[in-house]
């Protein structure tokens, strides 16, 4: 049996392949030079994560490790990810909304992290170092500095998009797979304001926490789940399997939607973690250093 695909979906693809051919004729790095620039900016990340259920009657405890994928955004080893595969404190809140899952006590915490640099065989032990739940992106450091300069993800620029503009983001498979990496295409369908100022785009789950590029090669934004507290629009009514359709062609589902996060925006967020990161290693070299001069 073949699977089709639907015509609409075909003259999408035909439509961003085009863009992207005229964006390299024009100068452009086109979609493979800029997966060639931009993968190595794209890493592995092994998490530790004990889970803890309570369901009112019963109470469950589990330890298993995720393998996730994050951007390299500081030099000395500050790499961005999804919040959400860390904290359950979104989904809680998402269900509770629309009045499910009243009696779920769900607590996830992360006990461990592992980066995988590409072209480096060694896993690099790291730490957490920032997190913001409303905006959905987590921050890890590296605890001992790079011996080599880092290909990190610049968002000085912070690119204006228009809407129409196609964007691509990157990620990689798992390492049953090489941990090859991938590009998924889509473009700017428009623009929302509130409850958060975002872009409308159509990308997989693949991509949460990770950036989406224009054809010139520079970071637009990054890929977040966007909160809506309101109650407007979110029908009730909806259960945890709702949200398996978020970012596998449904763009909301009750009060989550997937949305791109404007450059600017992110920027805010890595400057601010790349300071407490610095702040936690002199902690954490203090604190060795202490122990180390102990009789």
């Amino acid at each position: 049996m073949s699977l089709g695909v639907h015509p609409r979906q075909r003259a999408a693809g035909l439509a961003l392949l085009v863009l992207w051919a005229a964006s390299a004729s024009a100068g452009g790095p086109g979609a493979a030079r800029l997966l060639e620039r931009i993968a190595p900016s794209i890493v592995n990340v092994k998490i530790v994560l004990k889970t803890e259920f309570d369901m009112g009657e019963s109470t469950q405890d589990q330890e298993s490790t995720l393998e996730a994928r994050g951007a390299l955004v500081g030099e000395d080893g500050l790499v961005m990810l999804w919040n959400s595969q860390l904290s359950a404190s979104r989904l809680v809140e998402a269900l509770a909304q629309m009045g499910d899952g009243a009696e779920l006590r769900l607590k996830m915490t992360p006990t461990d992290f592992r980066i995988s640099l590409p072209g480096d065989p060694i896993e690099h032990v790291a730490f957490l170092a920032a997190a913001d739940s409303d905006l959905d992106l987590a921050f890890l450091q590296l605890e001992s500095p790079p011996e080599r300069k880092l290909p990190i993800i610049d968002f000085a620029r912070r690119p204006e998009p228009e809407v129409g503009d196609p964007i691509v983001a990157i990620s990689r498979l798992s390492p049953g797979f090489d941990r090859a990496a991938y590009f998924e295409a889509s473009v700017i369908a428009g623009r929302l304001d509130k409850p958060q100022r975002a872009w409308i785009v159509e990308l997989s789950s693949d991509f949460l926490g990770l950036p989406a590029f224009n054809a010139q090669g520079d970071a637009v934004g990054v890929i977040v789940t966007v909160f809506n507290r309101s109650g407007d629009g979110s029908p009730q009514g909806s259960d945890i399997l709702g949200f398996l359709s978020l970012g596998k062609g449904g763009r909301e589902t009750g009060p989550l939607g997937v949305f791109l996060l404007p450059s600017e925006r992110v920027r805010e967020l890595i400057t601010e973690a790349a300071r407490r990161a610095r702040e936690l290693l002199a902690e954490r070299a203090a604190g060795t250093g202490a122990a180390k001069s102990e009789p």
